[in-house]
């Protein structure tokens, strides 16, 4: 109970302090919370959009390897089993490239790649909007500051005096401080995650793109067999 009890103060402290920042921040920290949420939401959603049997299930890698090792009726047939139940990126890409109605290597080069290029559009979908929350959010930081700092000179020569004056200023120092530190805070994360979420597309696109090239290459250099 004496834990609980001591959690529960040291919890309820903490939030007062959180409190306490964002109110005094000024009125640049509503627009910085909302940048936040945005961030918050989309790195949920392009975590479990990034996923890899969302993009590339190690079933369908492996068959495909198997058929650009020795393409054969059994290992093709479970391939096009396999990619006509799969709703993953990888299996929509080998549906084009694989596709009967393809008469040269040529023409299923041509439709894996332009699949390809849509489903990897897809994958970038939202890491665009990461970008525009860790661009924006510093400036609206520093539009809080220089609020802020409006404020505190704002107090200089005025009437009060003393400690109406010392406070003042203090909320003011406060306020510019506060609107940085939270730009600041949005932002950092915001940019690390946009980079690492262009990099895990990227390396997807590039792994996918070898080894439906492999597959097609084997599968029209030697019609499978049993």
């Amino acid at each position: 109970m004496l834990i609980a009890a001591g959690f529960a103060e040291s919890f309820g402290t903490a939030l007062g302090g959180v409190w306490h920042f964002i109110v005094t921040g000024g009125w640049a920290m509503a627009p910085i919370l909302v940048c936040s949420f945005i961030m918050l939401a989309v790195i949920s959603w392009k975590v479990a959009d990034l996923g890899e049997e969302r993009i590339q299930p190690g079933l369908l890698k492996r068959q495909l390897e198997e058929v650009a090792g020795r393409p054969s009726a059994v290992s093709f047939k479970a391939l096009q089993q396999t990619m006509a139940h799969d709703d993953s990126v990888l299996a929509k890409i080998c549906q084009a490239a694989f596709a009967t109605t393809h008469t040269s290597h040529a023409s299923a080069l041509r439709a894996a790649e332009s699949a390809g290029r849509e489903e990897v559009s897809g994958m970038e979908r939202g890491i665009g909007v990461l970008e525009l929350v860790f661009t924006v959010s510093p400036m609206l930081g520093l539009i809080g500051t220089v609020s802020g700092l409006v404020r505190i000179f704002g107090n200089f020569g005025g009437v009060g005096r003393g400690a109406d004056q010392a406070a003042q200023i203090a909320a003011g120092i406060s306020e510019a401080m506060n609107a940085t530190i939270a730009g600041l805070a949005v932002a950092v994360p915001a940019v690390i995650a946009q980079f690492w979420f262009s990099r895990k597309v990227e390396r997807a696109a590039l792994r996918m793109g070898t080894i439906v090239n492999r597959a097609l290459d084997a599968v029209w250099r030697d019609e499978p067999t049993a």
